[in-house]
């Protein structure tokens, strides 16, 4: 009996013992995990997939600008491209001498400019015009040249701003809508990207891409306007221009010959031109910025004479009235103008943008025929018409003598 004891109390107190051990094991444990809680948190961290990166938007950088040596003939805004993105100081800074080149060899005073997205980034070119204006450098013209978005940008800011005297757009999106319309028609896939960068920026709907549509507002724009694109450029087609040309017929128009896609050098906005080209659009657009400062000089000396309405243009007030403000002006000068008509009969002169008196006058006081056309003018006895074409075709005629 007492071994059955013994064998009893033994079993007994492997049990108490396991009990014991059980619950040791179980305070440790509890005790391991939570000195453990931070470590297996940090390797389920990095086990996890990462967070995505918070995107870094670099702030709008301020303008930089060049002079020329000498007072400046005028003032050329650079607003570069992106998408109406803006936020570009890289590509800011490059073209102030990349395009800005061009114009400082003229006698401009040139100022890149970055900005802020979308419909902010019209406010923000309007407020440097403004400065610029404020800052009175010179007493010549302000312009704007602008590339892809860029010019969009451009011309917008010149349909809000009387102040603008002429815009260079290159590779620009004129009609937003229909840019939205035809692209599932396009297979470039950066039609598509620019696409959903107008409907986050301006919006889907036909009334809320009413007010930036350049084809609408293009009568308002009262700076000559010269319109640059490639002809293989597959971002922007050729119908944004034409559809620009057609609301707006005094509209400038350069297009470049596409020059060998496999060929880096010929890489020029969205496509490529050729080495000739090149040479054909600095020569248009310094052509276009010259006659910019001679138009500006003539309507200020115009003004000067005391004559009404000579910097209206005809689109806005009709031959009518241009004819009356030739007359003024040329009687202003009837002393130095020739006394004998001799067979004179008619003057045909183009003018490149919109026509006014006072360009016509300028343009007319460059050569003998045109002078003669003045004096004819200046004449009580003589009545002279004045037609002006949409092209900008001016017509000096003789009615009796």
């Amino acid at each position: 009996m007492r071994s059955v004891i013994r064998r009893a109390d033994t079993g007994g107190m492997s049990r108490s013992l396991a009990r014991v051990t059980a619950t040791v094991l179980l305070v440790a444990a509890a005790a391991l995990a939570a000195q453990a809680t931070p470590a297996f948190a940090s390797l389920s961290s990095l086990l996890a997939p990462p967070p995505p990166p918070v995107k870094v938007i670099p702030p709008v950088q301020p303008p930089v600008s060049a002079d020329p040596v000498g007072p400046p003939v005028g003032t050329m805004l650079i607003v570069h491209g992106g998408g109406w993105t803006g936020h570009d100081g890289d590509v800011q800074r490059h073209l102030l001498t990349a395009r800005g080149d061009l114009f400082l060899a003229r006698g401009w005073r040139v100022v890149s400019l970055d900005y802020d997205e979308g419909p902010q980034g019209i406010q923000d070119v309007m407020d440097a015009a403004g400065a610029e204006l404020a800052r009175g450098t010179g007493n010549g013209p302000l312009c704007i040249y602008g590339e892809s978005s860029g010019g969009h940008i451009a011309l917008m800011a010149a349909a809000r701003l009387r102040s603008i005297d002429c815009v260079i757009a290159v590779g620009t999106p004129t009609d937003l809508k229909l840019y939205t319309d035809e692209e599932a028609g396009n297979p470039d896939p950066r039609v598509g990207l620019v696409t959903s960068q107008i409907g986050r920026l301006f919006g889907t709907t036909d009334e809320a891409l009413a007010p930036f549509n350049l084809v609408t507002l293009a009568p308002q724009i009262r700076a000559d306007v010269l319109l640059v694109r490639e002809a293989d450029d597959a971002l922007v087609n050729a119908d944004q221009a034409q559809r620009f040309i057609d609301a707006r017929p005094t509209t400038q128009f350069l297009e470049l010959e596409p020059g060998d896609p496999s060929n880096p050098q010929a890489a020029f906005m969205h496509g490529t031109t050729t080495d000739a080209g090149r040479v054909l659009y600095a020569s248009t657009a310094g052509a276009f910025a010259d006659r910019a400062v001679a138009n500006h000089r003539a309507e200020d000396v115009a003004r000067d004479s005391g004559c009404a309405r000579v910097t209206r243009p005809v689109r806005d007030v009709g031959d009518g009235v241009v004819q009356g403000a030739l007359r003024c002006l040329a009687r202003k000068e009837s002393s130095s103008l020739p006394s004998n008509l001799g067979d004179w009969h008619q003057t045909s002169v183009r003018l490149r943008g919109d026509v006014n008196a006072a360009r016509l006058w300028a343009q007319l006081q460059d050569s003998r025929n045109g002078r003669l056309a003045l004096a004819a003018t200046a004449r009580n006895r003589t009545r002279v018409s004045v037609q002006v074409s949409d092209r900008s075709r001016a017509i000096v005629q003789a009615l009796s003598r």
